[in-house]
């Protein structure tokens, strides 16, 4: 069998402990920098995001606005008026009822809850044996 040497540098051929201390300092220092100028880069970056961001939403508000009153005149009182009336006819066809509990939300009513009437009592006539 061959006889492997194992040849590992002793602390007399290795660096001398300073040297490695100072690269050591040297390589924090430098990611430091480096860690500034990306994070420096990437709030520059972001600023001119919202800067641009700002300017497109000044640009499309009176669209927005516009859309925003006709639908405020139109299109929402005509929809609360369809939905009264889906109400309405509700009231008047109780199979319909569970057609618009499932689409229309229950109307939240401000206050406490009212107490649900008790249960009537069960008939006493049960068959005995």
């Amino acid at each position: 069998m061959d006889n492997l040497e194992n040849n590992l540098p002793t602390q007399t051929e290795a660096e001398p402990l300073p040297t490695q201390y100072d690269s050591l300092r040297q390589l924090v220092v430098s990611m430091l920098v480096l860690l500034i100028v990306i994070s420096g880069t990437l709030n520059v970056f972001l600023l001119r995001q919202a800067k641009t961001s700002r300017q497109e939403l000044e640009a499309f508000r009176p669209q927005v606005n516009a859309i925003v009153a006709q639908y405020q005149k139109n299109i929402g009182p005509a929809m609360d008026e369809f939905v009264r009336k889906l109400v309405g006819y509700g009231k008047t066809h109780p199979d319909f009822d569970p057609i618009l509990s499932r689409y229309l939300p229950k109307p939240s009513v401000p206050g406490p809850t009212p107490i649900p009437a008790p249960a009537p009592a069960a008939p006493a006539s049960v068959n005995k044996k």
